[in-house]
């Protein structure tokens, strides 16, 4: 699971008191499920997964299905027998665009011995990396925190924290190089969290006193994301009728689908036709 926000902020928009947690189930779905709304929308995913994807052959440039933000190897299948026989140095190709993240295209270098990455061979490219659109800055989105993380192995969902004060659930953590996602935080003196462990393609693992990074997302991303949430909870006041009577304002239409404002908000990043 990702959100692109995360619990304490919409219970505070919402003025739903920290100590409340009734509600605090219910809440994390509409944050996660508009989310996935907003990747659906735009075409594209703001977590970051770590993975091994396969392509079909591409001259020079290739076009990207996917954003990348890193990538680790690059391989290809020159005569088609699913064998990755080359593995292309970082100096043969060049990501692009240079100076913003993600990269959206690959071009092989003038210096490179390579023409292309195996044109016309079905599955002719094996890119291992991560991917997703982040932040927009930068190919590490997350920002740095002074607190420690601690579990003894890598299948529990208990963890202990040095501290909790800027973790909230809804937020994905990087630990070493695992990623955790938060569904749940003490509030009193335990200092302890409750997460998935092991997320977006990482490998769940032991750790001693591993710091905390909290991977970030465009501002507007996680405006977006909080404005269709809060609709869809107001809707249960409604008793998700589309019209309602309230004798001070007369008939009110309850709008179903993509607020008009989020779809404004997330067209920057590519918006398909939706309702």
């Amino acid at each position: 699971m990702n959100s692109y926000n995360d619990l304490v902020t919409i219970k505070d928009g919402l003025d739903i008191a920290a100590a409340t947690t009734s509600e605090d189930t219910a809440l994390l779905f509409a944050l996660n499920a508009a989310s996935r709304l907003i990747d659906d929308v735009t075409g594209r995913v703001y977590y970051v997964q770590s993975a091994t994807r396969y392509y079909d052959g591409q001259s020079s440039p290739w076009m990207l299905a996917d954003d990348v933000l890193a990538v680790t190897t690059l391989k290809t299948d020159e005569d088609g027998d699913a064998t990755y026989e080359n593995t292309l140095a970082a100096t043969d190709y060049q990501l692009n665009p240079l100076n913003t993240f993600p990269k959206t295209w690959v071009v092989i270098q003038t210096v490179s011995d390579y023409g292309g990455f195996a044109p016309g061979i079905t599955s002719g490219i094996e890119l291992v990396g991560t991917f997703g659109y982040g932040d927009g800055s930068s190919s590490t989105p997350y920002t740095a925190t002074a607190i420690n993380v601690t579990v003894g192995d890598a299948t529990t969902t208990t963890v202990t924290v040095s501290a909790e004060d800027v973790l909230a659930p809804g937020h994905t953590i990087l630990a070493g190089a695992e990623q955790m996602y938060i569904s749940a935080a003490t509030t009193d003196s335990s200092n302890e969290i409750t997460v998935t462990r092991g997320v977006n393609g990482s490998t769940a693992a032991a750790h001693s006193t591993a710091t905390a990074s909290i991977y970030d997302y465009p501002d507007t991303i996680k405006q977006a994301v909080l404005i269709q949430a809060n609709r869809w909870w107001k809707r249960k006041d409604s008793a998700f009728a589309d019209v309602i009577g309230i004798p001070e304002l007369g008939t009110i239409i309850a709008k179903k689908g993509l607020d008009p404002d989020v779809k404004e908000i997330v067209r920057q990043y590519g918006s398909r036709d939706y309702y």
